[in-house]
């Protein structure tokens, strides 16, 4: 089990890894490690965010993503194309 307590008031247990992004913003190095997870336990509560949304996988295109994010969007895209959901 993994807690992201911090962020979202829960617990998950990632079941896929799906990519890591090595991104420079200008004021800091990312590194973030991308996962499939089911959330075991809570609500997702935002704590450190302003606002969230569900998507459909029909729906990623509809995001103004974070430069970072665009590379999980993509991988995220694939993974759904294999498991015939997109």
């Amino acid at each position: 089990m993994v807690t992201l307590e911090e962020e979202l008031n829960v617990e998950i247990r990632p079941e896929k890894f799906l990519h890591t992004v090595e991104y420079d913003y200008p004021n800091f190095h990312l590194t973030m490690h991308c996962f499939i997870s089911v959330i075991t336990k809570g609500t997702i509560e935002l704590i450190e965010h302003e606002d969230a949304k569900w998507l459909k996988p029909d729906e990623l295109d509809s995001v103004a993503w974070l430069p970072a994010d665009v590379e999980v969007v993509e991988k995220l895209k694939i993974y759904l194309k294999e498991k015939n959901e997109l």
